[in-house]
């Protein structure tokens, strides 16, 4: 029975070995000598890092390893600078630490608020006059302003500036409010001492600043 097992793997063998082409013997071959090579060379390095160890353990402590990490111990012992020897009853001097500085914060000056510029001095000013206005009300109004303070600007760029300035002083500045009444088309702005802080709602003495489209 183990004979004709072993029959029938050599005749596999035989039968895979016979399927090998010669170019797939080819590349078996260069693969197998370029790892050859490979070995051969990692086999050199070791031999090489194995001696240059030997050499510098033999060097440091006549081939004693430990030997020559002491010595080479005893060798920065010797060079560290000795301390100053003290004369008999003389008291040893002992260093004070200076005292840490501590560093003072400086105080930053107040700038007194928000410094409006001439855009939103001019919104603010056109709001107080005529009473709470839409955005496309107020852009119309910055249209006519910048022909003499705003020159060169084009009907884009005034949008867009007005745009930002209603944000700013409605947002982070604090300076006007909106109301969205719903009979119209987006918010009205108005100054934010026209409104409750508590709700937003308008306070009854500004109801009359409410500027509202006639109805046709």
């Amino acid at each position: 029975m183990k004979l004709h097992v072993e029959a029938n793997e050599t005749s596999e063998l035989r039968m895979a070995n016979e399927r090998l082409s010669a170019k797939n013997v080819e590349v078996l071959l260069a693969q197998y000598r370029e790892e050859r090579r490979r070995l051969l060379f990692q086999l050199e390095n070791v031999r090489e890092t194995i001696a240059r160890l030997k050499e510098l353990g033999e060097r440091e402590g006549n081939g004693d390893p430990e030997a020559g990490m002491a010595k080479s111990g005893t060798r920065r012992v010797a060079e560290a600078p000795s301390l100053a020897k003290r004369s008999p009853g003389r008291p040893r001097k002992t260093v004070e630490a200076a005292p840490a500085k501590t560093k003072r914060r400086k105080k930053r000056a107040s700038t007194g608020g928000y410094r409006l510029n001439s855009w939103d001095e001019m919104v603010i000013s056109t709001i107080s006059k005529e009473g709470m206005l839409r955005k496309e009300t107020l852009v119309e109004k910055a249209k006519a302003w910048a022909k003499t303070n705003a020159k060169g600007m084009s009907a884009a760029d005034i949008e867009l500036k007005m745009t930002r300035v209603l944000q700013k002083l409605s947002g982070v500045r604090g300076i006007l409010a909106t109301h969205r009444t719903g009979l119209e088309r987006g918010y009205h702005y108005g100054l934010k001492e026209w409104f409750f802080s508590t709700t937003g709602a308008i306070r009854p003495q500004h109801l009359d600043k409410l500027v509202l489209k006639p109805r046709v």
